[in-house]
């Protein structure tokens, strides 16, 4: 049951839902009823109450709650460093920085406000930037070598994220530039790995087998395509949805792309038999559809998070998917406590490559 003294319109309309993307069993009550509703409806309403990310008030608020947004251009390209205002004073900071892949404007910022608090309250240097294409997103790695050389920042514990089809922007981008990130942060975004799918190759399948990168995979249980569990049919997918053109959809295309993804990271890759037996196992694999070498629910802002980890051939768990419940295609406070809860684990030391794990 939602919570029934919530209510958000006050903030802004939630209207009739559709633009969050949830498949056939996603609950929009429940969700507006939630804690996590609550925030969401709050990080959209800089929508409304600003005009643009440089609008003056906006940039006020920001700096009333500890962190500036730099506005800044770079090879023809505008991106926003989001920085703790003591970064500016105390040189000795040494901050991590995470490069959040989404185009600059006011809809970016509804969707990572909370990563822009943790900025404020001196976590990180948080940049917003993205394109629509995949060679000019490498101008990115520049604007971070800016931040590296303008701010108290460590270059040993940059980190990058994105949602949706930013996710697989960030994950090319890790794939080129992968000797400079620490860990890799991706929201929304498939379970498994798809070829041919905003720069997934079997190349790039080849090479992070070859590479060792920490990675968290946040989705929702309710997402558009139905991600979870990956070991039956896409759940909640209307027959007529053209969705089911672009993703697999059947559980044997699904279980072939979780197969590519364990690959890619290095994991052991059971059988078939076996990750369609997960769904009689613990809670967590059976919402997942796989087995999970370690796993643990935690309950937040009115839904269950399914946390799995699978170690890899080194005995690391440096890879983690959690699934959220009742969360549709968007982004919510906790999905950003979970990433960075697993992120800021990880450093990379530059010279040798090697994850250091710091907690």
């Amino acid at each position: 049951m939602g919570n029934k003294y919530y209510n958000y319109k006050k903030v802004n309309d939630w209207g009739d839902g559709e633009y969050l993307s949830g498949n056939a069993d996603f609950d929009f009550q429940r969700l507006i009823h939630s804690e996590a509703g609550k925030h969401i409806i709050r990080a959209r309403g800089f929508m409304t109450r600003y005009s643009d990310v440089d609008d003056p008030e906006l940039l006020k608020y920001w700096n009333d709650m500890g962190v500036r947004c730099e506005i800044r251009t770079t090879k023809g390209e505008k991106w926003l460093a989001f920085v703790p205002l003591e970064a500016y004073e105390n040189k000795d900071m040494n901050l991590p920085v995470v490069a959040i892949f989404r185009p600059v404007d006011l809809l970016a910022i509804a969707f990572y406000e909370y990563m822009i608090d943790l900025a404020a309250q001196g976590e990180f240097i948080a940049l917003i930037y993205s394109s629509e294409d995949l060679d000019t997103n490498d101008v990115f790695y520049d604007m971070i070598q800016e931040t590296l050389r303008d701010f108290p920042a460590d270059p040993g514990r940059v980190y990058v994220t994105g949602h949706s089809h930013y996710g697989e922007f960030a994950m090319e981008f890790m794939r080129r530039h992968h000797e400079s990130i620490a860990a890799v942060a991706q929201q929304g975004d498939t379970a498994g790995i798809l070829l041919d799918f905003y720069g997934s190759s079997q190349a790039g399948v080849e090479l992070m087998h070859e590479i060792d990168m920490p990675l968290i995979n946040v989705a929702g249980t309710t997402e558009m395509v139905g991600i979870f569990p990956i070991n039956t049919e896409a759940p909640g997918v209307p027959a007529d949805s053209p969705l089911r053109r672009r993703f697999p959809m059947d559980r044997e295309a699904r279980i072939a792309s979780w197969k590519r993804r364990l690959y890619a990271m290095r994991c052991p890759i059971p059988s078939d038999e076996e990750i369609i037996a997960a769904a009689n196992g613990n809670k967590v694999e059976r919402v997942l559809g796989f087995p999970v070498d370690r796993s643990d629910i935690i309950y937040a802002e009115g839904c269950e998070c399914y946390i799995g980890d699978i170690k890899n051939i080194d005995g690391n768990y440096h890879f983690r998917t959690v699934a959220m419940e009742n969360i549709p295609h968007t982004t919510c406070r906790f999905m950003h406590v979970l990433s960075w809860s697993f992120l800021r684990r990880f450093a990379r030391e530059l010279k040798t490559g090697k994850v250091i794990e710091l907690y």
